[in-house]
């Protein structure tokens, strides 16, 4: 296993809020819509507040500090619950299509009423079901926020079509997760608790999964 691990840069943290105040108002009607779902059924924390739903929205923004991220047009977000980093991140990169997987069905339903009503549902849907059951045709990259360990998404979706996974989650946990996958890997870890980041960012990183050609 190979490790790469970083501490995120100020100029990273200026462009993710850069990125956030340039699609206030449509992430903001996102976080309208996301509380009033999470009213009727459990999507986050039931007592989650207005502020920290919009960190959430945040942080779900620096999974595109990679440049996988960039660079790719096709994406599987898997065990989002309401939205979650997928939708964010549709409302700010146009140009990608991301499909929004959970297993929860009610979930996959109060997500593809948001996407409809956010205006994504030409290039955003909503799949519910198991991901080691989804198909998909072309490579994507799969993303991910606190769902998964490491080692268990890797097992379930180790024959499908990807190129890379990245993990939104403590980086400690990453580390010691990543040492279960017996392999040829690359583990790429970008921490966000620098001491100019918000407390919230505290022991989280964002994490890449390469795996080699024989994987």
């Amino acid at each position: 296993m190979e490790h790469s691990i970083r501490y995120i840069t100020k100029e990273e943290q200026g462009r993710i809020e850069s990125l956030y105040d340039e699609n206030k108002e449509e992430l903001s009607a996102y976080v309208e819509r996301l509380l009033w779902w999470n009213s009727k059924i459990n999507l986050v924390s039931r007592d989650v507040s207005r502020e920290t739903l919009k960190k959430h929205v945040k942080h779900s923004l620096y999974t595109s500090l990679f440049e996988s991220y960039r660079e790719s047009g096709f994406f599987i977000d898997t065990g989002s619950g309401g939205g979650l980093p997928g939708l964010p991140l549709s409302l700010c990169f146009k140009n990608k299509q991301i499909e929004i997987n959970d297993i929860v069905s009610k979930k996959v339903f109060a997500v593809n009423d948001m996407i409809l009503g956010l205006n994504l549902s030409d290039r955003v849907k909503g799949r519910q079901g198991d991901v080691r059951e989804m198909r998909w045709d072309k490579e994507a990259i799969i993303i991910t926020k606190h769902a998964f360990k490491i080692d268990q998404l890797y097992s379930m979706v180790k024959e499908k079509k990807w190129s890379k996974i990245i993990f939104l989650k403590g980086y400690e946990e990453a580390v010691e997760e990543a040492k279960n996958l017996n392999g040829s890997f690359k583990l790429s870890i970008i921490k966000l608790d620098d001491k100019f980041m918000d407390p919230f960012y505290e022991g989280k990183g964002v994490v890449e999964l390469s795996r080699g050609a024989n994987e």
